[in-house]
């Protein structure tokens, strides 16, 4: 019977239904956006920003000043070879100046292991323009923005100056090989990158010494185990070990104000779809008052009534879930191999760290949750209109006109 009721009123039922669909359509799509854009966004600060754990000289983080670095970065890798799915990436990381002929400006100078650096860092893969840095090659690599703010343009020399390990000025003129473009605008405003040999040379580095360890690993959610792991084996008091959560304070705000945006998108589409439902269920109710006395007289009991109403509603909402999400479904899988392209808001995402093209992701917990504030939507939405049936007196109920 509630099946054919749904079937009375075509009209209405399929503005119902629809409305369903359309709800479950956008939470879907909008959850599976922001968990895409949400991981892709979360991988490369971490990447541009040190790395899952960053192993660094006591005092460097809050200091980094030359001489707070690692003597010896040979037990780092020793420790980290035994670990699954971690890699390094040694860096000579120090404060300075590059000057062009136009003007000069305050930068970090990176002395990188370009073989380390292909393996783990996004910066190789961001090259605009010229080339990056090979085993044995010298040049420096800068951000694109950095270059036109110095009006440097490529195969030009800069001018790189430092404070040495002597505390002795320190300069050197290198050429431009290289333009990145990140996904982060502040990050190549401000970064250079050297061959590590030539750094070691500049500011007087040992062979085995470097600023930071930047550990990078393939699963996130193991990043609390391996630190303690690590802390455990390498029990070197001269070292620091932070995890990302430790070091960027305002990535994690960002991780849980995105979770926190994806709770709200569910309050507000399934709330609006909560008020559709009630106020379409009074309508029938009240159209069909007559039909209910009938019921009622003939021995229908009042529980009763309210299943034949919740029923109703659970089956026009059903076929409107299995429409939303069919649709759902396909273009996900769809723009999750193909991409999002958000190129025309090139600028404002770069600025913020993030991709130009998001790859959409199903995150099979925040489905479910829809799906269960669904069924408790409906229960919640439909049971003022069944207990309002069911509460009819059948005399009433058949005078009424």
């Amino acid at each position: 019977m509630a099946w054919r009721n749904i079937w009375r009123n075509p009209r209405r039922s399929g503005v119902l239904i629809s409305a369903v669909a359309a709800g479950i359509f956008s939470f879907l799509g909008l959850t599976a956006y922001m968990a895409g854009f949400s991981m892709q966004w979360l991988d490369a600060s971490i990447r541009l920003q040190g790395g899952h754990i960053l192993i660094a000289g006591r005092g460097y983080y809050a200091n980094p000043e030359v001489r707070n670095l690692i003597k010896d970065v040979r037990p780092v890798e020793d420790a980290l070879a035994d670990i699954p799915g971690a890699s390094a990436l040694g860096r000579l990381e120090v404060l300075g100046i590059v000057n062009s002929a136009a003007q000069a400006t305050a930068v970090q100078i990176t002395g990188v292991n370009p073989l380390q650096e292909r393996r783990n860092s996004p910066i190789p893969g961001a090259i605009t323009a010229g080339v990056y840095m090979d085993e044995a090659g010298e040049g420096l690599v800068m951000g694109a923005a950095l270059a036109d703010k110095l009006q440097l343009q490529l195969g030009e020399r800069a001018v790189l100056m430092v404070n040495d390990l002597s505390n002795e000025l320190a300069s050197t003129a290198v050429r431009v090989i290289g333009l990145y473009e990140s996904a982060s605008r502040s990050l190549d405003e401000r970064v250079v990158f050297l061959h590590r040999h030539d750094m070691q040379a500049l500011v007087g580095f040992e062979d085995h010494e470097v600023s930071t360890v930047s550990v990078f690993l393939d699963r996130d959610r193991d990043v609390e185990g391996i630190a303690r792991q690590l802390r455990a084996v390498l029990a070197d008091p001269s070292m620091e070990l932070l995890t990302w959560r430790q070091r960027l304070p305002m990535i994690v705000s960002m991780e849980s104000m995105l979770g926190l945006v994806s709770i709200l998108i569910v309050v507000i589409l399934f709330a609006a779809i909560g008020f559709t439902l009630i106020n379409s269920f009074l309508m029938v109710i009240y159209e069909r008052m007559r039909e209910i006395g009938i019921m009622m007289a003939n021995g229908v009991a009042p529980g009763q009534i309210r299943h034949l109403i919740w029923l109703e509603a659970g089956f026009m909402v059903l076929i409107g879930v299995a429409a939303g999400s069919l649709l759902a479904f396909g273009l996900i899988a769809w723009w999750s191999r193909t991409g999002l392209d958000l190129s025309a808001f090139a600028e404002g995402l770069r600025s913020f760290g993030a991709d130009t093209i998001v790859y959409p992701r199903l995150d099979s917990a925040s489905v479910l949750l829809g799906y269960i504030t669904v069924m408790i939507m409906i229960t919640l939405a439909v049971a003022w209109p069944a207990w309002k049936a069911s509460r009819f007196r059948a005399v009433d109920a058949l005078q009424h006109t």
